[in-house]
């Protein structure tokens, strides 16, 4: 208990604290709880979530949901092992059509790995011929190198993660580091890991892997099944996260603070909901107490900044919000599930401007011939109106927080950032030796007005066809990914070809 205290406590003070000073205090209380928690217990059991060395198990597990093998909730990353890992215990997978039965394979391989060891330490590295402007879930990193050093623990109740990142000009970072406490149905975990919100394939609107995972303290459940509680079972499998996280000092309004959290759930076999909601508050100049924070998740409205009094019409709530829902829903037919899905993410900003309509995003999925194949197209060109005015320049935009709905210049958010439209064919393909394949087909129009470019484009304005993949394979201890993506298309009106080649060599010395 006292180190549960300690815990806390720590927390608190990055909540509290801003700036470099903030940032030192959170790498320093995540190296000294990963410190006591390795004494803390012999007892070894799973690390808690799936997929955060391995993102593509999260998909193995999404293809299981799809064919009705688990039942889980699964469009929020990482899912939790917990009660998903007793399921799959139970699974014989030569029962299985072969699409679910290597995935059902791969995700019980890792499981008896986890539950075998107290940690595993992973060395990768990842080299590019050019920085990607464009990330995915699994494939392109930002960076055009990167080493990175990470060990992973689980210990009791305790499970941890310490990811050393050196990257190019000498820039060092413990991004995917965490510390977490499992007590009862509930998780407490400090640290920064990637995360995901959406049924998306090639991107989230209002949480993704695009920018960098910020430094949270969150309070998630701990599993994603079914409740045992006879009043929570009608909600079906379902799963809660809420989280405050602090941004970077490098902003228009440094050391902004961001509250996030999520809600999912499926009340019927086949459908799956979500709700999301992001709100920015805090930083330089800007409330930052306790009493600001509860006026953010109360929606309490106020007057635009240095105005003492205004009209009704003038109020909107504080801070920078973000929300929304998507829905999923998958059906077999012609003996393979086919999938439908959607996500829609309005944004209402601190000004009188604050009435805007929504950014969307649609799909639909399914297999063919071992191969899953996904249709997908989103929009963030958002025609913001109030009255006489209508801007396009707005979603993913502040008049307060200027540096917009980004962490170190990416959309936390959708891949293509603001005013961007995209559609996108997909193949994505599991070998029963364990290799992977990828392939994505996109159409991009980036800021066809031209004014106020998002930090993504390398022009003012783009009309683009980008074609991207890797293919993943495993070779002794070495996991090798090798990939590439083209660009062509029109950037101010110029013909432009842009082309990168990267790989990624990952290997366990325990």
């Amino acid at each position: 208990m006292p180190k549960i205290i300690a815990m806390i406590r720590c927390a608190k003070k990055i909540i509290l604290k801003q700036g470099t000073r903030g940032k030192q205090l959170l790498k320093t209380c995540l190296i000294w709880l990963l410190l006591i928690s390795i004494c803390w217990s012999n007892q070894s059991v799973s690390s808690p979530w799936i997929g955060t060395l391995e993102p593509q198990l999260h998909k193995d597990l999404v293809t299981l949901s799809e064919w009705g093998v688990v039942d889980a909730a699964v469009t929020s990353f990482p899912v939790p092992w917990k009660g998903i890992a007793q399921q799959l215990s139970k699974i014989n997978a030569a029962e299985l059509p072969s699409v679910p039965a290597i995935a059902a394979k791969r995700l019980q391989h890792y499981l008896n790995i986890h539950k075998t060891q107290k940690g595993q330490s992973i060395l990768s590295l990842y080299a590019a011929s050019d920085t990607s402007r464009f990330t995915d879930f699994s494939g392109q990193q930002a960076p055009n190198a990167q080493l990175n050093m990470t060990k992973e623990f689980y210990v009791g109740r305790w499970a941890g993660q310490l990811s050393v990142n050196h990257e190019t000009r000498g820039e060092q970072h413990l991004d995917e580091s965490f510390i977490a406490y499992q007590f009862g149905y509930w998780n407490l975990r400090l640290g920064s890991m990637s995360q995901w919100w959406g049924p998306g394939q090639s991107s989230s609107l209002i949480l993704s892997n695009n920018a960098r995972p910020i430094p949270s303290i969150a309070l998630s459940r701990s599993q994603a099944t079914r409740s045992e509680n006879a009043w929570l079972r009608y909600l079906g499998p379902w799963f809660f996260t809420m989280q405050v996280g602090q941004l970077e000092s490098s902003r228009d309004v440094p050391d902004a603070r961001i509250w996030s959290t999520r809600f999912n759930f499926k009340p019927v076999s086949g459908l799956e909901l979500g709700i999301s909601w992001n709100a920015m508050w805090g930083g330089d100049g800007q409330g930052s107490s306790l009493s600001d924070l509860v006026d953010v998740i109360s929606l309490r409205d106020i007057c635009p900044t240095d105005n003492l009094t205004c009209d009704d019409s003038q109020k909107s709530p504080q801070g920078n919000h973000h929300a929304g829902f998507d829905i999923s829903y998958t059906r077999v037919m012609f003996d393979r599930p086919i999938s439908l899905y959607a996500q829609r993410i309005g944004e209402n900003k601190r000004s009188h401007l604050h009435i805007i309509d929504a950014a969307n995003l649609f799909g639909i999925s399914s297999y063919i011939l071992g191969n899953k194949i996904y249709l997908e197209s989103s929009d963030t060109q958002v025609n913001c109106s109030s009255g006489v005015q209508t801007s396009q320049n707005c979603f993913y935009e502040n008049p307060i927080y200027t540096s917009g709905y980004r962490f170190y210049d990416r959309a936390i958010g959708s891949t293509f950032d603001s005013d961007s439209k995209m559609l996108a064919l997909g193949l994505q393909r599991s070998y029963k030796n364990g290799d992977l394949l990828d392939i994505q087909l996109t159409q991009l129009e980036l800021n066809p007005d031209g004014q106020l470019p998002s930090p993504v484009l390398n022009g003012n304005t783009e009309d683009l066809v980008r074609l991207s993949g890797f293919y993943q394979t495993q070779y002794k201890g070495w996991l090798i990914k090798l990939g590439a993506s083209v660009e062509k298309g029109d950037v101010d009106d110029q013909d432009e070809t842009h082309g990168l080649i990267y790989t990624k060599l990952r290997y366990r010395l325990n």
